[in-house]
Formats: C-alpha cells, structure tokens, sequence
C-alpha cells in the first residue's frame, strides 16, 4: 500500500485525497476512521509527516 500513496499522491496531500485512491467513502463515518487508521500506522513509521489536521507529507528519504 505504502507504494501506491508513495507513487500516486504529490509531496503534501490530504486525509480526502488518500481516501479516494483507496476507494473510501469520504461521507461515511467508518471509512474515515480506518483512512485516519492507516495515517497514523504510516506516521509511526515515520513514512509520513503530519502538518495540520486533515493535511499530511511524504518524507523526502
């Protein structure tokens, strides 16, 4: 999955965007959820930065 984010969304994208190259439904409570899910396993990881909210970056290494 990692791959697919890495090559698909530019450097900053938000949590909207990611949900729609998963195929999530963005008015559906419970695919937010697990969209904010998968985010913060990759940012413990360290494969991602959190800037705001809703708004995340790819690190560049």
């Amino acid at each position: 999955m990692w791959t697919k984010v890495k090559d698909s969304l530019k450097g900053t994208f938000s949590l909207y965007q990611f949900m729609e190259l998963l195929g999530l439904d963005r008015r559906e409570f419970k695919d937010k959820r697990d969209a904010r899910n998968i985010l913060n396993q990759l940012y413990k990881s360290k494969k991602i930065y959190r800037i705001s909210n809703n708004v995340y970056k790819k690190r560049e290494d």
